[in-house]
């Protein structure tokens, strides 16, 4: 996924933030926890946990795939895993309903 993100920002003259640029963002997020209530994961999997029916894979995994369609870079995990995101969340399957190697086959299949 990553090679294919940074290929797509390459393709597409997007410049990544510098290291000092990451922390001076993180700097001013705290995330704190709240009592009574255990961190649940991202959103994506408390999406998947609450059984909403939908998943944000088509705003992170759809956009590098856009990205890689308008700039001639061949995109297939992230493919794969927008399509497998949004299947799980349409069948509204558990977090960690399937294994890595099902994730795995899943997305090489295309």
């Amino acid at each position: 996924m990553r090679r294919e993100a940074l290929a797509c920002y390459d393709a597409a003259g997007i410049t990544l933030p510098t290291a000092a640029e990451r922390d001076d963002r993180w700097r001013h997020i705290a995330i704190r926890p709240i009592p009574g209530r255990p961190r649940a994961a991202g959103s994506a999997w408390q999406s998947l946990a609450r059984r909403t029916g939908n998943v944000e894979s088509a705003y992170i995994n759809g956009e590098i795939v856009l990205l890689g369609r308008l700039h001639g870079v061949a995109t297939p995990v992230n493919e794969g895993l927008q399509r497998l995101a949004a299947d799980a969340a349409r069948r509204r399957l558990a977090p960690a309903s399937l294994s890595l190697v099902e994730v795995a086959d899943a997305v090489r299949a295309g």
